[in-house]
């Protein structure tokens, strides 16, 4: 549900993404659309924060492969300067 719904009220009915709802009166129905709103824009909220920790962690494994690469080299010259000392 990543695009945003927009609730609507008309008289004592809330409705929006593809829903409706009849309460009893008009306060009702405010406290409703508000209610709806706000778990709209949680929702929103939570979709982009786990989006910003997929590419987080996707950086993370990125960091740790070139960090593996890193060490594979230095392990390779520490061989070839062993190698050169013992000549």
């Amino acid at each position: 549900m990543s695009e945003s719904t927009k609730w609507q009220i008309k008289g004592s009915r809330v409705y929006g993404a593809g829903k409706s709802f009849n309460c009893t009166n008009k306060v009702t129905a405010e406290q409703l659309y508000c209610t709806l709103t706000e778990y709209e824009k949680a929702l929103t909220l939570y979709e982009n924060t786990e989006t910003k920790l997929d590419n987080i962690t996707k950086g993370i494994i990125t960091i740790q492969m070139d960090l593996s690469n890193v060490q594979n080299t230095v392990n390779t010259i520490k061989k070839e300067l062993n190698i050169c000392k013992s000549e």
